[in-house]
């Protein structure tokens, strides 16, 4: 499957909403390191892998399917920092860890966390709406983006999800996978509490 096609399917499992920033880290690929300027150190220190792993086993919890920990989530949004995104959204990345640092994220209860978390999916639509106020830089496929940076909660969920619905576990456990699929039926009815087909 090329590389095009698995954003697209991704993006299908999430609604069809990408930030720029991730829609190029996957259309121009992961570049050298000399490529990529990088804002923070890699690799992340034990206790900022643990802080990634736990931030994102909050936002897919392990059900009666494997969660975001089981799928290695954590590792995936740490390769993709480094080696697909520019020095400014690895830069707001890491301002985003600190503030969880700062908040003793991992020493707080789970109520606790899910709040902070909820404050800071609450502030991206702030950040959004600023960087819309703010310059436009350039306009792809009808729609305009700033240079601004992605907000931090924004990005970590998008990587997410996309690490999850295209790791192993995801694909083949919280979606319905067809190892072998057949024939392409453009429109079918799913079928009551039927989990959607893997891409």
């Amino acid at each position: 499957m090329k590389r095009r096609d698995a954003l697209g399917r991704v993006a299908l499992v999430m609604g069809g909403t990408l930030s720029a920033p991730t829609l190029l880290a996957f259309l121009e690929g992961c570049k050298s390191t000399t490529e990529t300027s990088s804002a923070i150190k890699f690799p992340f220190s034990a206790e900022r892998k643990s802080l990634i792993s736990e931030v994102a086993e909050i936002i897919i919890p392990k059900t009666d399917t494997p969660g975001a920990k089981e799928a290695k989530v954590g590792e995936f949004i740490e390769l993709m920092i480094k080696d697909c995104y520019t020095g400014r959204d690895q830069e707001s990345f890491n301002k985003g860890l600190e503030e969880l640092e700062k908040k003793d994220f991992m020493k707080a209860d789970p109520a606790k966390q899910t709040a902070i978390l909820k404050e800071m999916e609450a502030a991206v639509k702030g950040e959004v709406e600023k960087a819309g106020a703010e310059k436009k830089k350039y306009t792809e496929a009808g729609k305009e983006y700033t240079d601004a940076p992605v907000p931090f909660f924004r990005l970590f969920k998008e990587l997410t999800l996309l690490g999850y619905f295209t790791s192993e576990p995801g694909a083949t456990l919280a979606l319905d996978y067809v190892p072998v699929p057949g024939r392409y039926d453009g429109c079918i009815d799913l079928k009551e509490g039927q989990k959607s087909y893997a891409m």
